[in-house]
């Protein structure tokens, strides 16, 4: 049996899903927190005990470090949200879009004629 093609590495990180790190804005929104001394607090009373450059981390960057989903969801329980308004899959590229395929199959069918008579509501008939 060979053994598979190896993928291009732009093919591989194209099919990754895309997201969005949302904890600054949370924090902002939901505590008025626009520091992080009051998140580490929280989470040292979660058991969480970070030194401030990794919360720094945390909080700041674009993609997270790798994380447990304890933690994620010791931040979902302290700001008070989801795990989908922490993390919002962003929108693909129009480019990307634009090469999907059209989608195959019989496409919705609108009547051309009313679908009830003019005498259906009255009373009388």
């Amino acid at each position: 049996m060979p053994a598979p093609e190896p993928r291009p590495e732009g093919v591989r990180a194209s099919a990754r899903p895309r997201y969005e790190w949302r904890l600054r804005e949370l924090m902002a929104v939901r505590k008025n927190w626009y520091t992080t001394t009051k998140l580490t607090e929280a989470l040292h009373a979660y058991g969480f005990d970070f030194d401030r450059s990794h919360i720094y981390r945390l909080v700041s960057g674009d993609k997270p470090p790798k994380m447990p989903v304890d933690l994620l969801l010791a931040l979902c329980k302290i700001l008070g949200c989801r795990f989908e308004e922490l993390v919002v899959e962003a929108a693909p590229a129009q480019r990307e879009v634009s090469q999907l395929p059209d989608q195959a199959g019989p496409r919705a069918l609108l009547p051309e004629s009313p679908m009830l008579d003019s005498g259906f509501f009255d009373a009388e008939t």
